[in-house]
């Protein structure tokens, strides 16, 4: 439940765009995303873009996107049900209930996690500093309901709900909690309103509500209203896109804030095509930001087949973060506000690839390199912000995936250089080296397999001062599920098996070795 980051290609983790069943919910005020009170019970999959893509879907998607998929229902009807305990005094619960019937597909799901944890910090976090246990519970939920109108049109109407509560520390004396709610509604229509042309008219909310009691109470709400209409049309030798979205963004705090809303209009268009061995992908978009004014975004990617199991590919591409509401509109306190003249952050990235595929196997090399201009810092008499820092990131990561003698093998290393450009430093969290590792494998009624992350040392600060130097570390986790019936098994995850003590920040604390052992049930 601690506050949690993302760092895709060496950018910040606030240019990461988290989109849940393609709607918004971060943070408006801070710009951050609240990753850590997703339910990972409610998620159907995952997929995460890297690299720039303002040109699809806006602003904050500097180094990539991370997109989830809740469930939804299809085939026979099905209850599920899960129930497991754990280190910490954890203990989770999940149900759910999924299928079709005739032309309509449904999905509810339910959980509930608790977990008494431990101490968030450490003495190193200074005075923020509280030996207690930092407890977190959180009640999810999640349905959907999509209806078949004819051929080729169907409606869908889905909403899902989190409310996490997360204990903190900020010193000695104080209990602080932070309660929050994040929530997604939404009601789409996809519809083929032509041969070759397929469209989908989106409608949605997503809100991230923050109360924080304690030491710094104060309350924080993100509300952003979402509409798109997006057209995919048969064009030659592939498919064009066009569309536009609408967002209206407005905070809610008993902050007086300077600024409580704004709006952004995005007309957008695509394509994606295919000739011989030659492949192409090109996209575009506009955004008119009521507080900063229009932004262009584009990227173009070029691929050719080699042969048929390797390609080549290249590609450029522009992306922007826009200043958050705390940026622009923080009031003033302690002779520090926020700037209501800061300008969108702006990146260029630049990519080359070779890619491997046949047969279950797959080899991916990638370099990148990406300048993200007008960084928002704080200013040298610390009484505002302003656009002033640049950074460097350039790197390499290699990939591999196969099937070999029913092994299921996983990897992925990736070796990067993010620096400051005036200072040569490197940015603050981010390593040079970093991978991970998996093999799994299935024998009888067992599935097994092992985990292996790793990365090197970091810096907590962008001074690059021995004093906020963060450790490389190594951990191994394994995985065991035995299959008790067709319907009933037993899952077991053993993390950091040889209690590795780490830091992916300077004072705060990470879980030691845990275990945690689940009952999970499907109906026929």
């Amino acid at each position: 439940g601690q506050v949690s980051g993302v760092f895709l290609r060496g950018s910040n983790s606030n240019h990461v765009l988290l989109l849940v069943d393609g709607v918004r919910v971060n943070s408006a005020t801070t710009g951050s995303n609240a990753f850590e009170n997703l339910p990972i019970n409610q998620i159907d999959r995952i997929e995460i873009l890297r690299g720039p893509a303002s040109s699809l879907y806006g602003a904050d998607a500097i180094g990539g996107v991370i997109q989830i998929f809740t469930k939804r229902g299809d085939g026979p009807p099905q209850f599920s049900a899960s129930a497991g305990a754990g280190t910490y005094r954890t203990e989770r619960y999940n149900a759910g209930v999924s299928g079709e019937s005739g032309a309509t597909r449904y999905n509810l799901q339910a959980g509930y996690h608790d977990t008494d944890s431990f101490s968030a910090t450490n003495e190193r976090a200074g005075f923020l500093f509280n030996p207690d246990r930092d407890r977190y519970r959180n009640k999810n939920a999640n349905f959907a309901v999509t209806q078949r109108l004819a051929d080729g049109h169907e409606l869908t109407i889905g909403s899902w709900l989190s409310e996490g509560n997360t204990h903190f520390d900020a010193g000695l004396g104080s209990d602080d909690v932070n309660h929050q709610r994040l929530s997604g509604s939404r009601l789409e229509s996809r519809n083929r309103l032509a041969t070759g042309w397929q469209s989908l008219l989106q409608v949605a909310r997503g809100t991230d509500k923050s109360v924080i009691s304690g030491s710094f109470a104060g309350l924080f709400r993100t509300d952003q209203d979402q509409f798109m209409w997006q057209n995919d049309i048969d064009a030659p030798g592939g498919k064009a896109t066009a569309g536009l979205e609408y967002r209206r963004e407005e905070i809610t705090s008993d902050t007086a804030y300077t600024g409580t809303h704004r709006t952004v209009l995005s007309p957008f268009a695509g394509y994606a095509g295919e000739f011989n061995r030659h492949l192409l992908q090109t996209s575009i978009r506009r955004d008119d930001n009521s507080q900063f004014g229009t932004h262009n975004s584009g990227n173009l990617a070029y691929g050719y087949r080699i042969t048929p199991a390797w390609r080549l590919a290249l590609g450029i591409g522009s992306a922007f973060k826009a200043p958050s509401f705390n940026d622009l509109y923080f009031p003033s306190s302690f002779g520090f506000s926020g700037n209501p003249n800061l300008k969108p952050e702006r990146a260029l990235n630049g990519e080359a690839a070779l890619y491997y595929d046949q047969d279950g196997t797959r080899i991916g090399l990638t370099l990148f390199a990406n300048r993200i201009r007008d960084l928002i810092a704080i200013d040298p008499a610390f009484t505002t912000l302003i656009n002033v820092d640049e950074a460097t990131i350039r790197g390499a990561t290699l990939s591999y995936s196969a099937t070999v003698n029913a092994y299921r093998i996983r990897a992925e290393a990736t070796h990067q250089n993010a620096k400051d450009a005036a200072t040569g430093n490197l940015l603050p969290r981010r390593a040079r080296n970093f991978g991970s590792a998996s093999l799994f494998k299935d024998w009888q009624n067992w599935q097994l397999g092992g985990e292996l992350v790793a990365s090197s040392m970091r810096f907590d600060r962008a001074t690059n001062s021995p004093s906020t130097r963060l450790a490389g570390y190594g951990l191994l986790n394994l995985v065991a599920q035995y299959r008790l019936s067709p319907r009933l098994s037993v899952r077991a995850r053993w993390n950091n098996i040889f209690n590795k003590r780490y830091e992916l920040a300077q004072g705060f604390n990470t879980p030691g070795s845990n275990i945690f052992i689940a009952m999970e049930y499907l109906s026929p």
